[in-house]
């Protein structure tokens, strides 16, 4: 019974609380009231599009100055090493080089060593 008492009064408290209005003074306001105006969409994306351009171009520029990556030795290490593959049928290899081009090489030399062979 006295936690029910205690939650009567409390929500009664809060409710009571709420009702209250606070009274200000009044507030006047003289001159005129101006808005500022911000870029357009497209001159904060232009803005950002520039701002990555000149951000990429002193990378490269740091990276050009940079005596590590003139070395010598960058020349010959294949440029892109993640798009290299050991599937050969992402690229064209010369009939040559296959292995049936090679067995039927050597097929072709057997029979004509047979050929001599029984040609004797």
């Amino acid at each position: 019974m006295k936690a029910y008492l205690s939650a009567v009064l409390l929500v009664c408290g809060v409710i009571t609380l709420r009702a209250q209005e606070a009274e200000l003074p009044p507030m006047v306001v003289t001159g005129t009231f101006e808005l500022r105006r911000g870029p357009s969409v497209t001159e904060s994306f232009a803005r950002h599009l520039d701002q990555e351009i000149e951000a990429r171009r002193a990378a490269a520029d740091a990276i050009a100055r940079s005596p590590f990556f003139n070395a010598r030795f960058w020349r010959y290490i294949p440029l892109h090493l993640e798009s290299c593959s050991s599937d050969s049928t992402q690229f064209f290899t010369p009939s040559y080089l296959t292995s049936d081009f090679r067995n039927s090489g050597r097929a072709l030399e057997v029979s004509r060593k047979q050929s001599l062979f029984d040609a004797r």
